[in-house]
């Protein structure tokens, strides 16, 4: 691995770790984000502090950042694995950001951005294996959960190359790890009690 290719995967880390909601709570509101509501630093806790506009700027600003990430990798011209690894470390950044002490947000739109800069048609897969699932159970959250974890799936049955598998892979694994909670509840939801 170049030292180029290295800067830029470092350089998605940190850009990752930038994160939207909990800078625009503090200088909006004055909170902690994580202090407050579910305790997230994603569009969903920040719409419920700041509302609507909190939503949207944090949805987008987040996803930015993802696509700002893989699009510099791409300007740079590094080799095709090294962007799949720029790709990761940008949602890992979001998740694990360090300038908050490793308590970031869940990563679906900083990974969504950044699966629109690496490929459109992973983003289009991932909407349409949500909606697929939503047939089946109900929830846009763990549709979309499921569709990350079966996107590696598809793009190896699509014959895309294996770096790009590896890095869906590698994604989805931060992902569900990041949502575990709301898994786990879900799951607790839908098994039946077991009898005292």
């Amino acid at each position: 691995m170049t030292g180029k290719e290295i800067i830029c995967i470092l350089i998605a880390y940190l850009l990752g770790g930038i994160c939207t909601g909990y800078y625009l709570v503090r200088i909006k509101a004055k909170l902690d984000i994580r202090e407050c509501g579910s305790g997230g630093v994603g569009a969903r806790n920040a719409g419920r502090i700041l509302g609507k506009p909190g939503f949207i700027i944090t949805l987008l600003g987040d996803g930015l950042k993802g696509l700002l990430a893989v699009a510099l990798a791409r300007k740079f011209e590094i080799a095709d694995p090294a962007v799949s690894l720029v790709l990761v470390a940008v949602i890992a950044g979001h998740i694990w950001p360090l300038p908050l002490q490793f308590r970031g947000g869940r990563g679906i739109a900083t990974a969504t951005g950044a699966y629109l800069a690496y490929d459109p048609y992973l983003v289009l897969l991932l909407l349409g294996l949500t909606i697929v699932l939503m047939v089946f159970r109900r929830g846009f959250i763990l549709s979309g959960l499921a569709a990350f974890l079966l996107l590696p799936f598809v793009a190896h049955v699509l014959e895309m190359p294996g770096h790009t598998v590896a890095a869906l892979a590698g994604s989805a694994v931060i992902i569900l790890f990041a949502h575990r909670e709301r898994i786990r509840k879900a799951f607790s939801e839908v098994l039946p009690q077991r009898e005292a």
